[in-house]
């Protein structure tokens, strides 16, 4: 296991293509460790994920994807034929993921990695609406596209009459087969009048926060981000709403207290990032307050710990109960693991609030769930000074840093089942902290998975957390 977390590291701390590796290889994982394979499908499965890993070391991170997507075809009983191979190796994007009706779009797939031998497919679109029960649209039938012929751009067009988050769905083959099927999420909507208003007023305005909704229509656009998890029309209204806030100088934030969205701009690069703030009802602004600092897990943001978790707000509920200010940063990209500038995004978060409010210094905790797990151990191994407390949960690290945080109580958290992260993390973690006398209860939960164990553990983590202060 100890392996598997260097591999992880070093993939970290590369560029986009290596996030995707990373990505993949927890999914991969996962999977070789869920489904029921016959003894030869889980050693081909293992050797594969082991060459998969080579290549991830070695920088060679096409070869490594095409290692776990023949891994995953194995675990699936599909056969790799070049056929296979062919149509595992594209990936799918349009040129513009927020579409007008009626919009002309163009498909275009590119190929991962290096395809083996030469193959032919025949490629069928559809528009796949989200909502459940709604027949597809066909709107590209039969197309033929060569291996030696990438990448291959395909014209295809949105009817006049759609509205709403649809998924364009490129299939090279059977329908059946996942591998076979290249998805890219899309929102139908004409948005472009009030993308262009909002941009002129923030012309001759400095608001972070109301430039951010500029930020996530263009993520999204470009498809940096999915447009399906995005109110663009609220967004756009509750920048305005900010910005006529804001007039005179007001700082629209000051006396709210609640759920609130807010960005800044990075000193790194200059980009908006964005974060999810809980202040509870009970915050007084001549009064030092606690602050937990959340992260959350692999392919999540900032959004991410505070809207999920069940229906009812769990985080938001135990905040309130014990009236600390929550912060979740996004840490840029999702597979981060919250390295070099998402670990950079953690502390400036952290600096915003400080200065925006009466924060208690010997009160600061942080918490996570999976990535976040990962990321609260090794932000606290490099800020050791910063934290009373943390709380990793489904996570990991490296255990020879529990030296430089062993004055810091731990309240950790993993299922003796987790499919994705094997509870040896946290074990081996746990273990070398009590071998220097540290503070740490653990709670193993007896046939918890990856998920089930967060939300019943977030209360008593409060409540350790209530209990601890920095000297």
């Amino acid at each position: 296991m100890r392996s598997l977390y260097l591999v992880l590291l070093t993939v970290a701390l590369h560029a986009q293509d290596a996030e995707l590796v990373l990505r993949t290889s927890v999914g991969y994982n996962t999977m070789r460790a869920s489904l029921p394979l016959s003894p030869e499908q889980k050693e081909q499965a293992t050797t594969l994920g082991a060459q998969a890993q080579a290549a991830a070391r070695e920088g060679k991170f096409g070869e490594a994807i095409r290692h776990y997507y023949h891994g995953t075809a194995v675990m699936q009983g599909l056969a790799w034929t070049p056929e296979t191979e062919f149509a595992a190796a594209l990936q799918a994007k349009v040129d513009d993921a927020i579409a007008s009706p009626g919009q002309k779009l163009l498909l275009t797939l590119t190929p991962l990695f290096k395809i083996g031998s030469p193959a032919t497919a025949a490629v069928k679109v559809v528009l796949r609406p989200t909502v459940l029960g709604t027949e597809p649209i066909l709107i590209a039938k039969e197309i033929k596209i060569k291996s030696d012929e990438l990448p291959a751009t395909i014209s295809v067009q949105v009817p006049a009459e759609l509205f709403g988050n649809y998924d364009v769905v490129a299939t090279l083959g059977d329908a059946a087969i996942p591998a076979l099927r290249k998805i890219v999420p899309i929102r139908v909507e004409n948005l472009e009048t009030a993308a262009a208003q909002l941009k002129a007023r923030l012309a001759d305005a400095v608001n972070p926060t109301a430039a951010y909704a500029l930020t996530l229509y263009d993520n999204a656009e470009r498809g940096k981000a999915n447009p399906h998890r995005s109110d663009f029309v609220k967004a756009f209204a509750d920048a305005n709403k900010l910005l006529d806030e804001s007039a005179g100088g007001k700082d629209p934030f000051a006396n709210k207290t609640g759920d609130l969205k807010k960005a800044y701009r990075s000193n790194v690069d200059q980009t908006l990032q964005p974060y999810r703030l809980f202040i509870p009802a009970n915050y007084d602004a001549k009064k030092a307050t606690p602050v937990v600092i959340t992260l959350h897990g692999m392919g999540g943001d900032e959004n991410s710990m505070l809207d999920g978790y069940g229906a009812t707000g769990a985080l938001k509920k135990e905040a309130e109960k014990h009236g600390f200010i929550l912060a979740s940063p996004k840490g840029r990209e999702p597979a981060s693991m919250y390295r070099g500038t998402g670990e950079t995004d953690v502390l400036d978060v952290l600096a915003e609030v400080q200065r925006d409010y009466k924060v208690d210094p010997k009160r600061i905790y942080m918490m996570g769930h999976s990535m976040g797990g990962y990321g609260t151990w090794s932000i606290a191994m490099a800020h050791p000074e910063k934290f009373a407390a943390l709380g990793p949960i489904a996570g990991g690290g490296d255990p020879r840093g529990m030296e430089k945080i062993k004055a810091i109580p731990h309240f950790v958290v993993h299922g003796d089942n987790d499919k994705t992260v094997n509870v040896a993390q946290s074990r081996i973690m746990v273990e070398a902290g009590k071998k220097l006398g540290m503070k740490i209860e653990y709670i193993e939960v007896p046939n918890g998975s990856h998920v089930d164990i967060a939300v019943p553990n977030f209360a008593p983590m409060f409540e350790f957390f209530a209990g601890q202060a920095r000297d």
